[in-house]
This record gives C-alpha cells, structure tokens and sequence, in this order.
C-alpha cells in the first residue's frame, strides 16, 4: 500500500525573502507617487509674537533708526516690542531680563561690554537655538571673547572690517529670489561696504554688495540649533528710510519666527 505524500514547497531562502519584501516596498512607494521635498516654507502661525531689541550701535545711530522702525511693526502687526537701549561700549544694559519672554531677538549693537549677568540671558538665547535677526554690528556687538562665539558659530560667518563710505548696490541673488526674505523687496543703494568671511557651508547667501571694487555677501540666513538666523550687515541711517531695507527686515522677523507677514497684519 502506497503512502500519499504531502507537497510542501521549498522554504525561500533569506536572500529571496529580502528581495521580495524590498520589491513590495518599490511597489508601495510607486503607488504612492512622487515624495516631495520638506516644506521649508514659514508656517501660518498667527499668535501674537514678542521682539526684544538690544540697541547699542551710536556710530550707525541704531536707536534713531530702530525707533520709528519698531512703532510702525507694532501700529501694523501683531507684534509687541520690548527693548534694552545702550551704546557703543557702554557696560550695562537695562530692562535684559525681557529677553527670556521674547519669541525673538533683534540686535544691533556695537562692542559692548557688558557684565556677566547681563551676557548671561544673551547667551542663553542662542544657545538654545531661539530666532535671531542680527543688523550691521551685531557681528561685533560684545567684548571679544563673546564676538568670536556669536559671529562664527551662530551669524555663521566673521567680520573682517569695511571699505570706504562709498555707494554699495545691493541685489538680490537670482537663485534665492523666491525666498520669503526676499518678497517685495528690490535693489537699493546703501553705503560703507562690510567684509564678511569664512562662512560656515550651510551659510545661504541672499543679497550682495557691490561698490564697483569688491563685492561681498551682505544678507545671509542659516539654522542654529535648529533656531533661524538672519544677517544682514547693510543698516546705515540711510537704509531705515528705504522701503526695500525695511520690508527686508519685516520679512525677516516673521520668518525667523515662522510667521506669515499677511497673517500677523492687525
């Protein structure tokens, strides 16, 4: 009497079982279409957003010019400013402590040397990757020791001194023209060109200088610990009176902050 025998097929071997789930896999994504890239777009955040400014630049008159600038960002946006006003070198600072609620610091100060306590909020901030929009001086805004961190590590790059008080063109770079910095704002003539150097590579440059001798990033942005970062080393009086400069600083604020200029409007 014959004994009927049960068929059972070959076990697939590792190699064959990799194959096929590493098919399954093509298949899915296939059916999926294409994968897009990260949406690096500000986001529509609509909350209110608190700036607090550290003014400190009386060579490049900061407080004059940040002033009537600042009263026009809280008549039209959503946008509550707190400030600290000092001077070139001066050692202390009021009202520093504000930083700590801020969503957002703006600076535009010059060698300061301030006390540990006051430095100590400062440093704070950047360290933990919060925005930053940085105008002219606050490449060298503090003592050296503190420069030399700040100016490297979170601008992204290091001040090398200026030209002359000569006319600088300033343009947008054509690869970046579609960048939310960048919208509604066109050339415009500033003065006193800044040299900037040993950008780190993930430094985006998005505006030039050129006073027909050199020609020099002056509008940069990059991630700090995951905090954005605006740069711009333009900012002379004369800028704060020109609707390109001023709209380039307002797209700044809210997109470092990830917010929708259209959106934050009272």
């Amino acid at each position: 009497m014959t004994t009927a025998t049960t068929f059972r097929p070959p076990v697939p071997s590792a190699r064959r079982q990799f194959l096929r789930a590493l098919l399954a896999l093509v298949v899915v994504v296939i059916s999926a279409g294409p994968m897009r890239a990260a949406d690096s777009s500000p986001k529509a955040a609509t909350s209110p957003l608190t700036v607090h400014v550290i003014s400190g630049s009386k060579e490049y008159q900061s407080e004059a010019s940040l002033r009537p600038f600042l009263a026009e960002l809280e008549k039209s946006y959503r946008v509550t400013v707190t400030a600290s006003w000092g001077t070139d070198g001066g050692e202390t600072l009021e009202n520093v402590d504000a930083l700590k609620n801020a969503d957002l610091l703006l600076l535009f100060a010059r060698r300061m040397k301030l006390p540990e306590e006051q430095m100590k909020p400062i440093r704070a901030h950047w360290e933990a990757g919060r925005p930053i929009v940085g105008i002219r001086t606050a490449s060298h805004a503090f003592q050296k020791s503190d420069n030399d961190v700040f100016d490297l590590q979170v601008l992204g790059g290091s001040h090398q001194s200026h030209w002359a008080d000569e006319p600088v063109k300033v343009t947008n770079k054509s690869d970046q023209i579609e960048h939310p910095v960048l919208r509604s704002v066109g050339s415009f003539v500033s003065r006193k060109l800044y040299k900037r150097a040993d950008l780190l590579k993930d430094v985006v440059v998005l505006q030039t200088g050129d006073n027909g001798k050199d020609t020099q990033p002056v509008t940069l942005i990059r991630e700090h610990d995951g905090g954005r970062i605006f740069y711009t080393s333009l900012g002379v009086p004369e800028d704060f009176k020109d609707d390109n400069f001023r709209r380039l600083l307002i797209n700044a604020i809210f997109w470092t902050t990830h917010r929708d200029p259209q959106r934050m409007k009272k």
